[in-house]
């Protein structure tokens, strides 16, 4: 009967710790699992980021196919110009051959006037001899008054000679006011044409006018465009790296994790196998005892009631609380606070999280100031995800945290130098650097952001410190 009892008892025990072992394995298992399952959330996550950064590459493949037509277009632009060019130098000088035309025939046109009034005043002064000498000569008097052949003939010879000579006086002045006619109407040709290139030759430099403003706009149209992409792309590649790193920070989770697990699963197995030798000494013990109580009294006696095994003793003063990480390297740091999260630096909120009218866009953290030299410290204990300097963040660390079954993430940005690299395990309260005004930044401060969850470039699981570190 008391064999079966110690048997009962020796199951029960083992039976017990299988128990509590179960049951530490579950729970380890929970936590095992959280983390595999954010592990697979980030892969998809990288991929979908990695797929983005693909479309990405193909929009700017097609824009560097569209900068080549525009390129091509430009070249286009650019001999157009050359042969509005050359056409404004060849009008140009056609203008100049022009007034230089205009400027002989005005020439021409006013020796022509001075000839025609020259023999206005010969046929004036004929005229006023003929009025002065009795009225009008009549060419058949004097005729008719020749005094005998010879006079005759010498009359006949002097009135062709009279005739003849007005007779050319006419027609030169008939043939120069025709000439003067035609002279007037070529400059007036003249003068229509050189109107006509004129307005031509402004039609062109206008027509150069518009072509420069198109070629300045389609540069800084392409201008825009490859800034645009190239900044999302960057956006991506960076989001990118983050994420692996937060890959990394938690596959080295797991691995710590499997490690403790494997630890635990040890102690118990070592806690098990030293119950079950105290427990055969005892039995053994009791078995000697007998003997030898027998062997003494030469009876039988009954073997005693069997006993609860010892139970390693434990202490009941409460453990040492711990301390913050950075030691006495920490001046000025923040004390080491109950709760998930703690304060990560000393100083006054300058900027809280939500909506900035004032400087536009969103604030996902708060801001810290304070002057001098200032510890930053992690929030609570984990894994630095990423330790590199960002244009915008400056000096950042990420750290990746795993509590109570939740991942969490914290950004500790803009600090003047960084104590901890990638892939390094930190404890709470531990210096991660100190607070400074690198990259985009306006005065000494901490910019610190908490993401419930891994962090994503949309910054959409941000949430205000506030809510789980009291300020």
């Amino acid at each position: 009967m008391k064999r079966r009892s110690v048997l009962s008892l020796t199951l029960a025990i083992a039976l017990g710790f299988g128990g509590i072992f179960t049951h530490s394995g579950a729970a380890f298992a929970a936590t095992l699992s959280d983390l595999e399952n954010e592990q697979s959330n980030i892969v998809n996550k990288r991929s979908n980021v990695n797929q983005s950064i693909g479309e990405k590459d193909g929009q700017i493949s097609k824009i560097i196919d569209k900068q080549s037509l525009l390129e091509d277009e430009m070249k286009r632009l650019e001999l157009q110009i050359a042969n509005t060019d050359n056409k404004i130098i060849k009008k140009e000088k056609e203008i100049k051959d022009t007034k230089a035309e205009i400027e002989r025939l005005k020439a021409e046109i006013e020796e022509l006037k001075i000839r025609i009034e020259k023999r206005n005043e010969m046929l004036r002064e004929r005229a006023r001899n003929i009025q002065m000498n009795g009225g009008s000569v009549k060419y058949i008097d004097v005729l008719l008054g020749a005094e005998s052949f010879g006079d005759f003939v010498d009359r006949v010879s002097a009135v062709t000679t009279l005739v003849n000579a007005d007779k050319e006086i006419i027609e030169e002045q008939k043939a120069d006011k025709e000439k003067l006619e035609i002279n007037q109407a070529e400059v007036e040709k003249k003068l229509a044409s050189l109107n006509s290139m004129l307005k031509e030759l402004e039609g062109l430099k206008a027509d150069l006018k518009a072509q420069n403003a198109r070629k300045k706009q389609v540069m800084k149209e392409l201008s825009a465009q490859k800034k645009h992409i190239e900044s999302e792309k960057m956006a991506l590649e960076e989001e990118a790296e983050v994420l692996k790193a937060q890959e990394a920070a938690i596959s080295k989770a797991i691995i710590q994790e499997k490690e403790r697990i494997a630890e635990e699963e040890r102690k118990a197995r070592e806690e098990a196998a030293r119950l079950e030798r105290e427990e055969a000494a005892r039995k053994a013990a009791e078995e000697a005892e007998r003997a030898r109580a027998a062997k003494e009294n030469q009876v039988s006696i009954p073997p005693t009631p069997a006993s609860k095994p010892k139970q390693p003793e434990s202490s009941n003063s409460t453990p040492p609380a711990r301390s913050g990480g950075g030691g006495g390297s920490s001046v000025g740091a923040p004390p080491v606070t109950s709760g998930m999260f703690m304060r990560p630096a000393n100083g006054y909120i300058s900027s809280g999280f939500g909506p900035r009218p004032s400087l536009g866009g969103f604030h996902y953290g708060i801001d810290i100031a304070a002057s001098g030299t200032v510890p930053v410290v992690a929030a609570a204990g984990g894994v630095v995800s990423m330790s590199y300097f960002s244009p915008s963040y400056g000096n950042v660390v990420f750290v990746t945290h795993h509590l109570n079954g939740q991942t969490y993430t914290t950004v500790y940005a803009h600090l003047r130098s960084r104590s901890v690299s990638a892939g390094a395990s930190v404890s709470k309260g531990q210096l991660l650097g100190y607070m400074g005004n690198t990259g985009q930044s306006y005065g000494q401060h901490l910019h610190f952001e908490f993401h419930v969850g891994a962090w994503n470039g949309a910054k959409s699981n941000a949430v205000d410190p506030r809510r789980y570190v009291n300020f």
